[in-house]
């Protein structure tokens, strides 16, 4: 089972973005939000991107900390081991689609979450399958649904970062700056 994404659907109510870090972290703050809405509604140009189970999982080759990314058996999706995460952000970097962010602690007095009391990076765990985000999307633009040969996570993967490319392109038309890095393969 996996979170399928169907961006021509999504109309960027960023309703996902809201019960997220509701179900994950107790409040109503987006910035603690596993799935980040891209967001230009002057174009019409709405991207939810969540972490689908993708082949490579270049974020757990490129993190330097020994189990800090591991696979969960049961839900098949890459979970960061928080207490070991040192917040470096090479797991963002290596995300060709910009499913992982850092939460870096609210003020310097309090320390964050990470190892040694750092930031920390987040991104979608599937909830155990208790999938808030497909729960509340009205439109329909999030599915929890199983693999078939027709529909698998890496799939999912190749539509984000294609959509996330042509958002870029989108972007770049109406003169701002690109967000990431994507590579294009």
């Amino acid at each position: 089972m996996f979170i399928n994404v169907i961006p021509e659907k999504c109309t960027g109510c960023r309703a996902c973005e809201v019960f997220c870090p509701l179900e994950q972290e107790g409040v109503i703050n987006p910035v603690l939000s596993r799935i980040q809405v891209w967001k230009d509604a002057p174009h019409d140009l709405f991207l939810p991107l969540v972490c689908p189970p993708c082949e490579d999982k270049a974020c757990m080759a490129a993190c330097p900390e020994p189990g800090a990314m591991v696979i969960d058996s049961r839900m098949g999706a890459v979970v960061i081991v928080e207490a070991l995460c040192t917040g470096c952000s090479k797991c963002i970097g290596a995300c060709d689609i910009g499913a992982i962010a850092l939460v870096r602690p609210l003020s310097m007095s309090k320390g964050g979450r990470g190892k040694n009391g750092k930031a920390v990076a987040v991104k979608c765990n599937q909830c155990n399958g208790e999938t808030w985000c497909v729960k509340v999307c009205e439109p329909g633009a999030l599915e929890y649904i199983a693999e078939t040969p027709e529909l698998n996570g890496q799939m999912v993967f190749e539509r984000l970062r294609a959509a996330r490319i042509q958002a870029e392109a989108v972007l770049a038309e109406r003169g701002a700056q690109p967000r990431r890095k994507v590579k294009v393969q």
